[in-house]
């Protein structure tokens, strides 16, 4: 039987810039890889102000981009909820109410689970709990997705029927990666006249605050081979590619290499018992997903 794994993001281009690489793997290999993302991705910041005629139009630009990263990863399919991108944290964009941090958590997780449920994942993804780099509709994607999750496993060991149906998934991943490489770049961007308190196009993104953030790896996924997937896919992302994070754009080659070559995850259920190298290990895979 065919494995399934279903991933959580919250903007077009999350699929691509995080874990792509990993995405593009299970899918070569053969898994049903589903991505849903959460919101349009308007509030998106963009260098040529072509892509922004209106935040409608980039909003059609950012879904086309979506469409043809798919493609680069060769992932089984993309679902989009209908919610407006929230901005980062303080900006203006946070109230507006179409934006997904205005919407109710039950709301959301319910739709979470509406999915789970039609897909039956034996495996979940989404953001880690502190959103990345702080953005509150990856932390609320992760809330989501992990209350979808639970919620799931609850009703089936209490024989609770959802639609005559006891599917439970089996595993919960956060993407992670290792701080250590993090704090030393940013006691180095000084030295080299960069500010590691403001990066970004809009200088709007702490390093020094995500480096002290715990995000445990306790999974790495081998994915050099499939860099090339993963940049293709990045690149699909025109309006808000800018070669890579800025903080590995300024790596010597060979670290650079090293820190793209796997890509690292936090085990959040069940509790993770040593580093694996495998999202799909221990996993049962039964008949028409019934588990």
């Amino acid at each position: 039987m065919i494995p399934t794994i279903l991933a959580l993001f919250a903007h077009p281009d999350d699929e691509s810039f995080g874990p792509g690489g990993t995405l593009a793997r299970y899918a070569a290999e053969g898994a049903n890889v589903h991505v849903i993302i959460a919101t349009d991705g308007i509030a998106g910041s963009v260098e040529d102000e072509s892509y922004r005629q209106s935040h409608e139009s980039l909003a059609q630009v950012r879904a086309t981009e979506l469409s043809d990263a798919a493609v680069a990863l060769g992932v089984t399919a993309i679902w989009s909820l209908p919610y407006r991108d929230s901005g980062m944290r303080g900006s203006p964009d946070n109230a507006n109410p179409a934006a997904l941090i205005q919407q109710p958590i039950e709301q959301l997780t319910a739709q979470v689970q509406e999915y789970m449920l039609r897909l039956k994942p034996e495996v979940v993804i989404t953001h880690d709990p502190f959103g990345g780099y702080g953005h509150p509709d990856h932390v609320r994607c992760c809330e989501a997705a992990t209350a979808a999750f639970h919620t799931l496993r609850q009703n089936a060991a209490s024989h609770d029927t959802i639609n005559g149906n006891f599917y439970q998934p089996q595993k919960l991943y956060y993407t992670a990666f290792d701080k250590r490489m993090l704090k030393m770049m940013v006691r180095i961007m000084p030295l080299m006249g960069q500010d590691p308190a403001a990066i970004g196009r809009n200088k709007d993104i702490n390093l020094l605050e995500i480096s002290r953030w715990e995000t445990p790896v306790h999974a790495k996924i081998d994915v050099r081979g499939y860099l090339e997937r993963k940049n293709a896919a990045s690149r699909a992302h025109a309006s808000q590619y800018s070669g890579g994070p800025a903080f590995v754009r300024i790596l010597p080659p060979f670290l650079r290499r090293r820190f793209l070559s796997t890509e690292g995850f936090t085990r959040a259920f069940p509790a993770p018992n040593g580093l694996e190298d495998d999202l799909l290990a221990g996993i049962s895979v039964a008949r028409n997903g019934q588990r």
